[in-house]
């Protein structure tokens, strides 16, 4: 399972759940839903770290 991200079904939630790494970090009840979860997580990410880099210029300067 390194370096791959793996869409799993928990039969028990009826959900899809998204493993990267071995961490969970999205689920939904479709494959497409779970996949949409990721990508905002993802998108979540990023943001903070852009938001705290530019927080750290703005204090530099």
């Amino acid at each position: 399972m390194a370096n791959s991200i793996d869409l799993e079904f928990d039969k028990e939630s009826g959900e899809y759940y998204i493993v990267w790494e071995p961490v969970v970090i999205a689920t939904g009840k479709t494959a497409d839903e779970a996949l949409q979860d990721l990508k905002e997580a993802a998108h979540f990410g990023v943001d903070t770290m852009i938001d705290r880099k530019l927080e750290n210029i703005k204090k530099e300067d």
